[in-house]
């Protein structure tokens, strides 16, 4: 493993300006991501518990297609349900055991989006599906997904658990303030608390926040359940009610974060498509439920808001398997890593992680650490080897994850 450090980035508060979007928990891209994350966390256990070791698996294509909707003030009706697709690689038996996928992603999705949206009556117009791509291929062993007893499982991966593919993961010492109020506003605004105030208002928000200086802007798009805005002039009602809200709950958490002493302008702008007579109406407060549609990897990145002036990866963790998927593991542990940095020296960095297929996991070709100072001889030796602790630690990834609620974490922003 070679560890680079260069003087490379700047804080994101120390930048001239900032962007960050936070998708919402019913947004139908947090859906999949949730969906899919979910999957293997439960499979994986419900296997560890059976044979004692996690099969090889990868579930990061889910996909929500959604529903044909016509809806109107005071109502809607469906007229094609939902469908969510489980695309992957999945074992689904080991010698003459049965894995019960279809029960577990049944569990899974029965259990996410109702909870996510706080609506169970999507689950009345889903329609589930399984494609199961596994098989044989002469870069693996032949038991790589067809294992003829348990012990097969941990055999293989003695030798395969490697990286799985060559991926080039990023992780930053913390967010930004857009970032973070981002992540908090879409916290509030989709709380039973906020739903209890805003009756109508649905969970597939999306939130964004410039800041321009010293100067903030937040635009926020909040969807509301059809049946329950009766007209034009009940949702405008509801809408007034909401800004009254949210700009409540913006000042709120701006006193809690002491970055916030040097704002000088805050604007809030809500639902801003809106015209007369056409407001954002969403069957079970989510536009999966008239026709907009999900998949794994367009949604939050693994620090929980999209930041595009901070480096990414094109990586999406979300359904990749624990124990071996780079993708997943690194991703985690390049943000460890920055975090790590930032605690142990008060220096803010951004860590890259480029991997070969085939790696050992604990040791990747390079990791480049970008740091917003110059740095001595000594902090030079302090970062390498936060570095160093951390990569160590990927052979416990699966463990952690294991750990990890999807939906408390994704709620909470908190990665690994």
């Amino acid at each position: 493993m070679q560890i680079s450090i260069r003087h490379a980035c700047v804080d994101p508060d120390d930048q001239p300006f900032d962007v960050a979007e936070r998708k919402g928990v019913g947004h139908p891209d947090s859906l999949a991501d949730l969906v899919a994350d979910a999957f293997s966390q439960r499979y994986s256990s419900w296997c560890l518990r059976e044979f004692g070791a996690i099969p090889n698996h990868w579930v990061d294509k889910v996909n929500l297609v959604g529903a044909a909707a016509d809806v109107r003030f005071g109502g809607f009706d469906i007229l094609k349900p939902a469908d969510c697709y489980l695309f992957g690689k999945i074992t689904d038996q080991v010698g003459d055991t049965q894995v019960p996928v279809e029960d577990i992603f049944r569990a899974v999705v029965l259990d996410i989006l109702p909870t996510a949206l706080g609506d169970y009556r999507i689950l009345e117009h889903l329609r589930l599906h399984i494609n199961n791509t596994r098989g044989t291929a002469v870069d693996h062993d032949p038991r790589f997904y067809r294992p003829d007893e348990a012990l097969d499982i941990n055999a293989v991966l003695a030798t395969e658990s490697v990286a799985n593919d060559t991926v080039v993961c990023v992780g930053t010492g913390r967010r930004g303030l857009a970032a973070d109020l981002a992540i908090r506003l879409e916290r509030r605004l989709t709380s039973e608390g906020f739903r209890q105030v805003v009756p109508g208002a649905g969970t597939d928000v999306k939130v964004m926040v410039v800041r321009i200086g010293s100067a903030l802007e937040v635009t926020a798009a909040v969807p509301f359940h059809p049946e329950l805005v009766g007209s034009w002039t009940t949702y405008r009602t509801a809408l007034a009610e909401a800004q009254s809200t949210v700009s409540a709950e913006l000042k709120s958490l701006l006193d809690q974060d002491p970055r916030s002493r040097t704002v000088t302008g805050l604007s809030l702008h809500l639902n801003t498509k809106d015209v007369p007579g056409r407001g954002y109406l969403a069957p079970f407060g989510t536009s999966l439920g008239k026709g907009d549609c999900g998949a794994v990897g367009r949604g939050n990145r693994y620090s929980g808001a999209i930041e595009p002036l901070r480096p990414a990866s094109g990586e999406a963790p979300a359904g990749k398997n624990a124990v071996h998927h780079a993708g997943k593991i690194y991703t985690a542990l390049a943000a460890e890593a920055a975090e790590r940095v930032l605690a142990e020296t008060s220096v803010y960095a951004e860590v890259t992680i480029a991997a070969r297929n085939g790696g050992q996991l604990d040791d990747p070709a390079h990791v480049l650490v970008s740091v917003d100072r110059e740095v001595d001889a000594a902090t030079v030796a302090e970062i390498e080897e936060a570095v160093r602790r951390t990569v160590a630690g990927a052979a416990t990834f699966a463990s952690r994850f294991l750990a990890a609620e999807p939906l408390a974490r994704f709620r909470n922003g908190v990665p690994l």
